[in-house]
């Protein structure tokens, strides 16, 4: 195989693995975020006696902010 063919094809893996880089971690990085603002809230019902009020804003807010950085991920072109 000539050098200028397997040039081109790390060149092609590597251009995929960028484009895709992005999205890999996206699932990763939306739990955690929700999980991190439920466990936001959790604390601050425990610190307050405001049973569920702060799981429950925390669990929306913590929704809201992940589908904001899905979105903002996926519209990047």
């Amino acid at each position: 195989m000539s050098p200028a063919k397997k040039d081109d094809g790390a060149g092609d893996w590597g251009r995929a693995l960028r484009e895709a880089g992005p999205y890999l971690g996206l699932g990763t990085s939306l739990a955690a975020t929700v999980l991190l603002c439920l466990g936001a809230g959790y604390w601050a019902d425990a610190r307050l006696g405001t049973q569920p009020t702060g799981l429950i804003v925390g669990g929306v807010f913590g929704i809201a902010v992940a589908l904001y950085q899905f979105f903002k991920t996926v519209s990047r072109k």
